[in-house]
């Protein structure tokens, strides 16, 4: 698994998590597929756990199979974090 953060999306996320897990998972639905971004206490029975510069991320299963070569990246402009990868359509996020 080949999943990046950038050093300012880290900074970010190390003080937004505050102790919890950043969890991605694929989802589907009417506006079509993409990932969500969401922090957790735990991970979910399944899903796959990495360490991306010091922030433990919790992929579920699809996740995990196709997010190699995934940036995550922080946009200062809307506070929010970013999912860049080649292969998804959208991404839906929290922050």
């Amino acid at each position: 698994m080949n999943l990046s953060i950038t050093q300012t999306a880290a900074q970010h996320l190390q003080r937004d998590l505050d102790g919890r897990i950043l969890r991605i998972a694929f989802t589907t639905g009417c506006g079509g597929s993409g990932y969500r971004l969401a922090y957790t206490d735990a991970p979910l029975d399944g899903d796959e756990v990495v360490d991306v510069r010091g922030i433990h991320v919790a992929l579920d299963n699809m996740s995990a199979s196709r997010l190699d070569g995934a940036i995550i990246e922080y946009n200062a402009d809307d506070d929010g974090y970013l999912l860049d990868h080649p292969d998804a359509v959208s991404a839906v996020w929290c922050g």
